[in-house]
């Protein structure tokens, strides 16, 4: 999902009204560079400021990130006994599956399930200036549509806030999943990506069945076709054959034709 720049203040201030003093600290993984050091002293002094508790952990590459989700975040979420969280991601995250990286997608457990389905409670906040952007961190949603049969069911649900991937001022924060705040690159430059996505998210999922079938009817189809090559060979060698025969007798009968006529009776 993401957040566009007229909503850039959404989220803050429903983090700032909703923060009570058992509430888990906000989690702030924050890369090595200049930029974003500068960014995170900025985002701290307002934290400050509004009283929200924070933690600020230092992340120099995807090893450290993975580690992170491992140790910090994971512990957040509700499948794991938490209350859920926001985690904000600064200078780091945009270019690979956070939800994959972080462990919020269910991983190899399928009773945890993905995290377009599973409302595990922690809220990723994505500040990245590096590109190009992972679509399933901006298009991606927990609201996401799987059967175009329930799509008006979806609709009709208040509250979601959703639409394609792009955050509205219905949107109420904590189900979970990852927020990107746009810089006003996605709405200008990723139109058809956002179509194409979205396209592909709402396509029914293939079951076994069909696939099984499907390669049922390959099979059938080149066993019919090995079959009339097979039968094209016999044919083909029969006629061959009856050539090949019909040569030969001509060449048998040619020879005594010409010892008849040769023969004279001198008698």
């Amino acid at each position: 999902m993401y957040l566009p720049r007229a909503l850039l203040s959404h989220l803050y201030t429903h983090l700032l009204r909703t923060t009570h003093p058992l509430s888990p600290p906000v989690l702030l993984l924050v890369s090595l560079d200049p930029d974003t050091l500068c960014a995170c002293r900025i985002l701290t002094a307002l934290l400050r400021r509004d009283y929200i508790p924070h933690k600020i952990q230092p992340v120099s590459g995807y090893g450290e990130l993975a580690k992170a989700g491992k140790e910090l975040v994971q512990p957040l979420s509700r499948q794991n006994g938490g209350d859920g969280g926001v985690v904000v991601c600064l200078g780091v995250g945009g270019l690979v599956d956070l939800a994959e990286v972080l462990g919020l997608d269910g991983g190899e457990d399928p009773e945890a399930g993905d995290a377009e389905n599973a409302e595990h409670g922690v809220e990723v906040w994505v500040v990245d200036a590096r590109r190009p952007w992972n679509l399933q961190n901006v298009f991606g949603s927990i609201n996401a549509v799987r059967d175009p049969a329930d799509l008006e069911q979806q609709k009709n649900k208040k509250g979601v806030g959703v639409e394609q991937g792009q955050l509205t001022s219905a949107y109420r924060p904590g189900r979970g999943g990852i927020v990107v705040f746009d810089d006003g690159d996605i709405e200008a430059e990723l139109v058809a990506e956002k179509e194409a996505f979205c396209a592909l998210q709402n396509m029914p999922e293939l079951d076994e069945q069909d696939n099984a079938s499907d390669g049922d009817a390959s099979d059938s189809g080149d066993e019919q076709s090995d079959s009339l090559d097979v039968r094209g060979k016999k044919r083909k060698s029969s006629s061959d054959r009856d050539e090949d025969g019909s040569e030969s007798d001509d060449e048998e009968e040619r020879p005594r034709r010409r010892r008849r006529s040769n023969s004279v009776d001198l008698t």
